[in-house]
């Protein structure tokens, strides 16, 4: 969904659109890492597209394939429903970021070396009963997560 007037336009709804509306959502300009104050676009990258030392786990476009379609029809739904164009772009934005939230919930493949969850197991070690748990495959610190928005760009 990069460009929402596209989608409006391939909807028939095209008629709903006033000017250069669209949504996007993933991480967004400005988010940044809550315990190190660093940027987590270059974080999320990587983990999206892979380097040579972490596996590519392509969160963004693995929600978007699975729910692009399901994103479209709620937009149509939200028109027929008497949202306006902002409104809908705001409850389909919503719903992309929680999609993409999900995704990275998932403890999509592949799994974390043995080093990454030994290294993850240290930093959430303890607890009244000394619990121990390791976060998923792209959850660490929780920055990716937490960053996860949506913008309605007009």
């Amino acid at each position: 969904m990069k460009d929402g007037v596209d989608l409006w336009e391939e909807l028939g709804l095209e008629e709903y659109c006033h000017g250069e509306e669209s949504v996007i959502a993933g991480v967004l300009e400005g988010a940044t890492n809550r315990e190190t104050g660093e940027s987590v676009a270059e974080y999320a990258a990587h983990n999206e597209f892979g380097t040579n030392r972490i596996p590519s786990r392509p969160f963004l476009r693995q929600t978007f394939d699975e729910k692009a379609g399901e994103w479209a029809d709620n937009l149509g739904k939200a028109v027929e429903a008497g949202y306006s164009p902002a409104g809908a772009f705001q409850l389909v934005g919503t719903r992309m970021a929680e999609d993409i939230q999900a995704t990275i919930k998932s403890n999509m493949p592949p799994k974390n070396s043995e080093a990454t969850i030994e290294q993850k197991r240290k930093k959430v070690d303890g607890g009244a009963k000394g619990e121990s748990m390791v976060p998923g495959t792209l959850i660490d610190t929780g920055s990716l997560l937490s960053s996860i928005d949506y913008e309605v760009r007009r």
